[in-house]
């Protein structure tokens, strides 16, 4: 992912899309990592070496952190969009849209390094669990003995 250039000169219709658009992908990756803590679990149970489960235990710590710092940006971002109503309500308050547009050009900012600093844990902690895996090819996350039937009606 490119790292993106905040450009002064945004409305109040294009700020409100940014907003929107951090708010959807924050919320997205609030969903994801409920799964990959789900998949991480999945390794817990299996047998795997101290080595491999120290991996592991650094993935999901790295993602625990990182959730903390997407909490923080998502209240922000809720509030900024809360906020919008001082751009749009045609009333001159040159102070309150002056900050209004300083603290979007910092969310700019935040939620760019957060998505960048997000996508690199997360493809770190994929690259270590498939070489987990195939490390230990007889490691599945099924049961390989489990065979679908077929019945009769």
């Amino acid at each position: 992912m490119e790292k993106y250039k905040y450009i002064e000169w945004f409305d109040a219709a294009e700020m409100h899309e940014h907003s929107k658009d951090w708010f959807s992908e924050l919320t997205f990756i609030k969903d994801e990592q409920l799964f990959l803590n789900n998949l991480i679990q999945s390794f817990a149970v299996k047998a795997i070496d101290k080595e491999a489960f120290g991996q592991v235990r650094d993935f999901k710590l790295a993602l625990s952190e990182n959730n903390r710092s997407l909490l923080a940006l998502f209240k922000m971002v809720q509030k900024h969009m809360n906020q919008l109503e001082i751009m749009i309500d045609d009333v001159d308050q040159l102070e309150m849209e002056k900050a209004y547009r300083i603290t979007h050009k910092e969310l700019f900012a935040k939620v760019n390094d957060y998505l960048l600093e997000y996508r690199t844990i997360k493809e770190k902690g994929f690259e270590r669990l498939s070489a987990i895996l195939k490390a230990n090819k007889k490691l599945s996350l099924g049961n390989p003995d489990y065979k679908l039937r077929t019945t009769k009606t």
